[in-house]
């Protein structure tokens, strides 16, 4: 008897262990976390993992501790607006602040994101809809529908630099800090103005299809994408020759973008047809296209276990695609009229903003299994180049540059140099030659060369390479 009753203790035991690792394995809500309104954005910081909530229809900005899910702070702030193509709310890395772009009240409001207090509120054009950060220039664009331009604030002092037009009724911004340039996508224009983020100029405009709408960056192939929700294709732009590579049928009405890195792939959300197609991004076709819940907005990426997140608004759910076997593999009910998704690097979750139930709910994702691990260590990280400072300069000046890790998480270091060439490319020193991992570096170069002389007055380059990335600055140096 006593024999028997152990065997079924212990059968109890490793059947309940069982079933606590299937539920640590599974995605699903853990907890639903009350807001003061109507929930339209989502932003994730993570340099203090924290993230943050914008409304329709209610001045105010609520920011969440993501290692807790509580609400640490609501701060004033405007409304945002209804109909979102993309998120009015953007991270400044460099200085670790958050802008949140007011449709209603004409202006962006800038908060520490340390100490989580209102910086300033800067006045831009009239109906300001969305936000990119240029992290080479450390400038913020903000893209007013209304207004139909382009603001662009100065990241450091938060103070407008200028005003730059664009097309009708601006809709989506987003970088390629490749090229140090910002696309905007007009949407009662038909087409995508292109803006030289050293300049501040509109250097071209390419026309694309009916209803441009939103926009994401495939950093890997230099592409950028565009939804046209009028004729229900995707316009694809080569971002070192701003020409159109291809147009892509897709389904009815596509909004939402993503981009997966580890797969090179891109992600449409087709509202009116309830799917999400999945384009090549190196052949610029369709691999497939499935079906998900009822009115699909918006899409998350998440880098830990290659897994694509997309809210079903109508159907108040959340479905789960694999992205290496581009099927739909779970669906997450628990949630209200989902709107909005943001995902947190650091504690591998999903936030989800819930419109309706004045709710955000917070998803715990899978871990990933032994292969994504290796799929994620193996993805090469996005640096960006800054300008030396002081330049022209005399003895020193300092260089900066960043490894984007925040984009999405980075296990391995990859081997960087940084180099200072003269006017006749001869190599005159070298400040960085190892491995880096993610985060801002600067490095200060005292006008020697590698055996400590000191060189002449006049113009220098200075190069940074990192695997397949490599770009060149120039300083002037003078004695």
């Amino acid at each position: 008897m006593c024999k028997n009753l152990s065997f079924v203790f212990v059968m109890f035991i490793i059947s309940f262990s069982f079933y606590s690792l299937c539920i640590a394995q599974s995605d699903s809500v853990i907890v639903t976390i009350d807001v003061v309104g109507h929930p339209a954005a989502l932003l994730y910081n993570p340099s203090d993992n924290k993230i943050y909530c914008g409304y329709d229809g209610t001045d105010s900005v609520t920011i969440v501790d993501g290692a807790k899910d509580s609400v640490i702070a609501t701060l004033p702030a405007g409304s945002l607006g209804q109909f979102l193509s993309s998120n009015p709310l953007d991270h400044n890395r460099t200085d670790d602040k958050i802008y949140c772009a007011n449709a209603e009240r004409g202006n962006v409001t800038v908060i520490d994101g340390t100490d989580d207090s209102v910086i300033t509120t800067i006045t831009v054009g009239s109906y300001p809809r969305v936000l990119v950060h240029n992290t080479i220039d450390n400038k913020v664009y903000c893209g007013n529908c209304q207004s139909h331009n382009v603001s662009i604030i100065n990241g450091a002092t938060d103070s407008l630099l200028r005003t730059v037009s664009v097309g009708l009724a601006p809709r989506d911004l987003v970088y390629n800090s490749t090229d140090n340039k910002i696309y905007c996508a007009n949407g009662g224009s038909d087409n995508v103005s292109i803006i030289d983020g050293d300049g501040d100029t509109v250097r071209t405009t390419v026309p694309v299809g009916d209803g441009p709408y939103s926009l994401v960056y495939n950093f890997q192939q230099n592409k950028i994408y565009c939804t046209n929700i009028s004729s229900h294709t995707v316009t694809i732009i080569n971002g070192t020759g701003d020409t159109v590579l291809a147009i892509v049928s897709v389904e009815s009405y596509p909004c939402a973008l993503a981009y997966n890195p580890t797969n090179n792939k891109v992600y449409c959300a087709n509202s009116q047809s309830n799917s999400v197609s999945i384009i090549d991004g190196i052949g610029n076709s369709i691999i497939t296209t499935l079906a998900v819940g009822s009115t699909p907005l918006a899409l998350a990426y998440n880098s830990k276990n290659n897994k694509i997140y997309c809210a079903n608004a109508l159907s108040d759910n959340v479905t789960i695609i694999d992205g290496a076997g581009d099927s739909v593999i779970a669906t997450v009910p628990f949630v209200d009229y989902p709107i909005a998704l943001a995902y947190d690097s650091t504690n591998n979750k999903i936030y989800c903003a819930n419109y309706d139930s004045s709710s955000i709910s917070v998803i715990a994702c899978s871990p990933p299994t032994a292969v994504e691990e290796d799929q994620e260590t193996q993805i090469i990280p996005h640096f960006s180049l800054k300008q030396n400072y002081p330049n022209p300069f005399n003895p020193t000046t300092k260089i900066p540059f960043t490894v984007h890790g925040s984009q999405f998480i980075v296990h391995r270091p990859i081997h960087t140099s940084l180099k200072i060439y003269n006017i006749l490319g001869q190599k005159v020193r070298t400040l960085v030659d190892g491995p880096k991992r993610a985060g801002n570096y600067e490095v200060i170069w005292d006008g020697k060369d590698d055996l400590g002389k000191e060189v002449a007055s006049g113009i220098y380059f200075y190069q940074l390479k990192a695997g397949n990335y490599s770009e060149t600055k120039k300083m002037l140096l003078l004695r």
